[in-house]
């Protein structure tokens, strides 16, 4: 299963809209290649579309990328995954009960499978994603996808030679980090933080705190940001000594498709 393969419908859509933190975009893919059409000022509330961005849409299968605010990642290690598919996901929804303290039920819950041991369970509100399709079909275009942008990101540098240590996936508020060993995750941050000091502190902390924890230290790292400002991050990673792999398209490896 392909790791962007989070709900049930999907093909890669030719019209994307990526609902960012305080921006959404509107893009379209022809033979893989992203380009953007336009962005918007999100109006803030429950209401996802701007008015204006109807303007600009077609009507062509659709898809729609979430920023990771309102995903709950787990990553969870087993001594032994089932191999069929109702116990394994029976055992990952029993490991998740016990740790999250809201009811699963109100939630879409999908997980990934890393090597023998390793799983990552992503949840999102189940009325949310209601909401969002309530919404698209307002708009007029036939919703095909609905996605999840830091998956989207781990599935499009996962075939890279040059795979980094860790990423940081950055959105307005919000900055998310993921770290691999061996291709594998092995920690998940999310948080929400400011600029400049802030952000340097909390890489620092984070990196740290991995090092401390799974006995590894993580050398290299790439910047994926919405807006394309990796600059600030970029410099921070520079002073910490990180070596920075650099991808194609870092605003827009959170689409799927994207080559």
């Amino acid at each position: 299963m392909e790791l962007n393969r989070l709900f049930l419908r999907y093909k890669k859509p030719e019209q994307i809209i990526y609902i960012g933190d305080r921006k959404v975009y509107l893009y379209r893919i022809r033979k893989g290649i992203p380009e953007k059409i336009n962005s918007y000022d999100r109006d803030g509330g429950e209401v996802f579309f701007p008015i204006e961005m109807k303007k600009d849409l077609i009507r062509t299968d659709t898809g729609v990328v979430l920023n990771p605010g309102d995903f709950v990642f787990n990553l969870l290690s087993f001594d032994m995954i089932p191999f069929k598919k109702k116990e394994k996901y029976d055992l990952v929804n029993w490991r998740v009960e016990k740790l999250f303290p809201e009811k699963i039920d109100s939630y879409i819950h999908e997980f990934i499978q890393f090597g023998r041991n390793t799983i990552l369970s992503v949840l999102v509100r189940r009325d949310l994603i209601t909401s969002l399709e309530s919404e698209v079909s307002d708009l007029g275009v036939n919703l095909i996808y609905s996605g999840n942008s830091t998956i989207e990101i781990m599935n499009s540098i996962r075939s890279e030679k040059d795979r980094p240590d860790f990423f940081i996936e950055s959105d307005g508020s919000i900055m998310l980090s993921v770290f691999f060993r061996s291709g594998i995750p092995v920690y998940i941050r999310k948080m929400r933080t400011g600029r400049g000091a802030d952000v340097g502190r909390e890489i620092f902390k984070t990196v740290e705190y991995v090092e401390k924890n799974y006995d590894y230290s993580p050398r290299s790292c790439a910047v994926f940001s919405a807006n394309g400002d990796n600059l600030g991050i970029q410099n921070e990673l520079k002073e910490m000594k990180f070596k920075l792999i650099d991808h194609k398209r870092p605003d827009m490896r959170f689409l799927p498709g994207v080559k």
